[in-house]
């Protein structure tokens, strides 16, 4: 969902000019240079940590060049990323033996929290620098692991990686919901079934309702002047998985009961809005 949700979050950058010059924003997806610096990808991991001096100043300076322009950086990589034989030079790789941990263990161990970069350092090191939101996705869980039923050594394996990573983001989100610097909210919720057109049994009005509603919320939450855009949704596709074919009877009761293991965990809560409630 995250692929497909890029593109509005882009769409709504493009949308915005600066009240005060006039300028539209700079928008970069899949910056090189921000891949450089997190992932360790492009040879980024021979210059150094993410949080060295020169890594963070080469970064920034690259990234956010004084020319009078606001920059909107948008990265959309997974929690967890890749697969783990992935040739790509990632400093921390996915790694097989979280198939066979507690999501506890997953949560806790150096590795998972450093991949594919450490959330808290990354936050910490850069916040001084740059205005940094985290747009949380929450995708009902069934439908998440039936994308990926050959990952983490299979099915079951691959429910506990994600359900490890569900906690590990659930306790850097509860340690960040207010910008010490700002005031204002570090992180928000999005619902993929709060925008999906059989939510309204294909009622094109209320989901064209439900759709202006989020972009509405996400520039406010961002601090983008303009609420509105028109074309953020011209190239969403919903999915038509019916994860129940995919998975089988007896494999999605299996995983009904790891869902039992995430209540108090995910989702986690965006706000008292009604079309911010999740299911799991």
């Amino acid at each position: 969902a995250h692929h497909g949700f890029q593109p509005v979050v882009e769409a709504l950058a493009r949308n915005q000019k600066d009240v005060a010059t006039g300028k539209p924003y700079d928008v970069q997806y899949k910056s090189k240079e921000i891949q450089r610096a997190l992932f360790g990808l492009f040879g980024g991991f021979k210059r150094g940590d993410m949080d060295d001096p020169k890594v963070i100043s080469d970064t920034i300076s690259t990234l956010c060049p004084d020319d009078g322009r606001k920059h909107v950086i948008i990265e959309d990589s997974s929690f967890p990323s890749r697969h783990a034989d992935d040739r790509r030079t990632y400093r921390v790789k996915r790694q097989v033996e979280w198939a066979y941990l507690s999501i506890q263990e997953i949560a806790e161990s150096e590795t998972a929290l450093n991949h594919p970069f450490n959330l808290s350092r990354f936050y910490e090191t850069y916040s001084p620098y740059a205005d940094i939101k985290f747009v949380v996705l929450h995708r009902p869980y069934l439908e998440t692991i039936a994308s990926h039923t050959e990952w983490d050594e299979g099915i079951e394996g691959h429910s506990n990686v994600i359900r490890g990573f569900m906690l590990l983001l659930r306790r850097f989100l509860d340690s960040n919901i207010l910008d010490d610097r700002t005031g204002r909210k570090v992180w928000t919720l999005i619902c993929i079934e709060r925008i999906v057109s059989k939510t309204y049994e294909f009622d094109n009005d209320k989901v064209k309702q439900a759709r202006k509603r989020l972009i509405s919320h996400l520039a406010r939450f961002l601090a983008w002047p303009r609420t509105d855009c028109p074309h953020c949704f011209d190239t969403w596709k919903d999915s038509t998985k019916d994860y129940n074919e995919v998975l089988g009877g007896e494999t999605v009761a299996v995983l009904k009961e790891h869902m039992q293991q995430l209540e108090g965990i995910w989702p986690p809560v965006g706000n008292n809005a009604a079309w911010q409630q999740c299911s799991v």
